[in-house]
């Protein structure tokens, strides 16, 4: 067998090989013209071909008794050997041929983002190599002269564990790039996350958070954005087309508008768990499960659920149909 590139990953037996190391487990030993002779062959060569093969694979050994004889050799030991090594060279080519392919997918979205492929471009692009979009983030945001916006909703996983996105962040803030970065509201109250918002607020980034996001977005210098899915190890969407990204980018300052400044030193817990429960009603009186609404939220079931029972109090309701009813009834979503 050979790669593409003609490269052997692992010998490809003569023909007739396996025949003849069967018939050696009965007898007690041979020499290459009893294997001429045994199996008839035309060419004088073609048993010594065999009897290389088989010493290649491991598969018959010199016997100790007689010059010029062979004996069978266990098919596990030849195994061990020969298919461990054949398996490293198989991965290794796996692992070049992947390399390849996420190098050859970045070219191909950068070069339809340049003025040479503009025209031809797609309208977007589906990334599903983790390795990939990080390249492609990091490029994208150094290539960035004007502004970057970024949705972070808090089920796309705000920090960064390799520290690369944070890198990103503050080298855009250093060369004067505009950074606006929208997270939810439950992000005020992790730790981590305000520590770090609070470095890039001081760094000169503007922070805002909403009561729920629909998804983790990044735009840059509204020419390219990026879509994730599940943050960077669950796939990305690149939208390359202009009239797309405008939509993108109208969302993010739809949300923008009426999202809450980010301070990192208060959480202002009233004000946000009066923006947390308006959205519970929202998605309540329209069906949304406990689960739904917790992720949309960005927090914990457990924490959803207590918001619930706090909004269902406030309007003295026992049952979730009691308060649907209580609240269409009385168009006070808003006064929640």
């Amino acid at each position: 067998m050979h790669s593409s590139l003609g490269v052997p990953l692992f010998p490809e037996p003569v023909a007739g090989i396996f025949e003849v190391y069967e018939w050696s487990l009965g007898r007690e030993g041979f020499a290459v013209d009893d294997v001429a002779h045994e199996f008839g062959f035309e060419s004088p060569g073609q048993g010594e071909r065999i009897v290389a093969e088989l010493l290649e694979l491991r598969l018959i050994q010199p016997s100790r008794r007689q010059d010029a004889w062979f004996v069978p050799a266990d098919p596990s030991i030849a195994s061990s050997r020969l298919l461990t090594r054949s398996e490293r060279e198989l991965l290794g080519w796996r692992m070049a041929t992947g390399q390849l392919r996420n190098e050859l997918a970045r070219l191909s979205l950068l070069f339809r983002s340049s003025k040479f492929g503009g025209r031809e471009a797609n309208s977007f692009d589906v990334v599903k190599e983790p390795e990939t979009i990080r390249l492609l983030l990091s490029e994208a945001a150094a290539n960035s002269s004007h502004e970057v916006v970024c949705m972070q909703p808090r089920s796309g996983g705000l920090l960064d564990e390799s520290g690369e996105a944070q890198n990103r962040d503050f080298q855009l803030l250093g060369r004067g790039v505009r950074l606006r970065v929208l997270y939810q509201h439950a992000a005020r109250f992790d730790i981590p996350i305000r520590e770090y918002a609070g470095k890039l607020v001081d760094s000169g980034a503007e922070i805002r958070t909403a009561g729920a996001l629909f998804g983790r977005i990044y735009i840059f210098d509204r020419t390219a954005a990026y879509i994730l899915a599940g943050g960077e190890d669950g796939g990305a969407v690149v939208v390359q087309e202009s009239a797309l990204i405008d939509f993108l980018y109208s969302c993010f300052e739809h949300v923008w508008a009426t999202a809450k400044d980010f301070d990192s030193r208060r959480t202002e817990t009233e004000v946000i768990s009066s923006d947390m429960k308006k959205e519970i009603v929202r998605m309540l009186i329209s069906g949304a499960k406990d689960e739904a609404i917790a992720r949309r939220l960005g927090v914990s079931v457990r924490t959803c659920r207590k918001h619930i029972g706090q909004v269902m109090q406030m309007f003295g309701a026992t049952s979730r149909f009691q308060f649907g009813y209580l609240v269409k009834e009385a168009n006070l979503v808003e006064d929640v």
